[in-house]
């Protein structure tokens, strides 16, 4: 059997569904932290947030939103956590993406905290600057950067040539 998210888009594996359209899905989750936590998921197959479209991602945190609100409303929720596990790394277990809504009330006894180790100011001044020159080129298009043009028999995908390793090639070595 193939991904389970897939499944539960095309109605093979039967779901509680919350909230559906042409891109997305949002069901209740089966394992969930308390009850009325949704997963919401792509209807497409992306592994992890860096290879889903601008577009796609942009409607599925917009929906993340109005879940969350549906929540507060229905449920009445004090809060919500949304959580996404980007990679086998980040505690992802269905090689899909997928934003995870949990309605919390005060006192439900989640604990969602982890401590802050302190780091070297070597450490962080080493990933501030990676991130700033990243940020940089993402965001404010200081550098073109030459496309190269991906085809398999079904999908075609542009990515942006770079020096050394290729995105492409470095998100691969993510997926989990």
């Amino acid at each position: 059997m193939g991904c389970d998210y897939c499944e539960i888009a095309k109605g093979k594996i039967s779901s509680e569904v919350v909230y559906e359209d042409d891109r997305c899905i949002a069901v209740v989750a089966d394992m969930a932290f308390t009850p009325g936590q949704v997963r919401l998921f792509p209807k497409e197959h992306h592994t992890i947030m860096e290879m889903m479209p601008e577009a796609l991602a942009d409607h599925l945190f917009r929906i993340a939103n109005k879940l969350s609100v549906a929540l507060f409303e229905s449920l009445g929720a004090q809060g919500t956590n949304i959580i996404i596990q980007n990679g086998t790394a980040a505690g992802q277990s269905i090689p899909h993406f997928c934003i995870d809504i949990v309605p919390r009330e005060e006192r439900d006894q989640l604990d969602f905290q982890w401590t802050p180790k302190q780091l070297l100011e070597e450490e962080m001044d080493t990933a501030y600057l990676s991130l700033k020159e990243e940020g940089e080129q993402l965001i404010l298009g200081k550098e073109k950067k030459e496309e190269i043009v991906l085809k398999d028999k079904k999908t075609e995908m542009v990515v942006e040539k770079e020096d050394g390793d290729n995105y492409l090639l470095k998100q691969l070595r993510r997926v989990p």
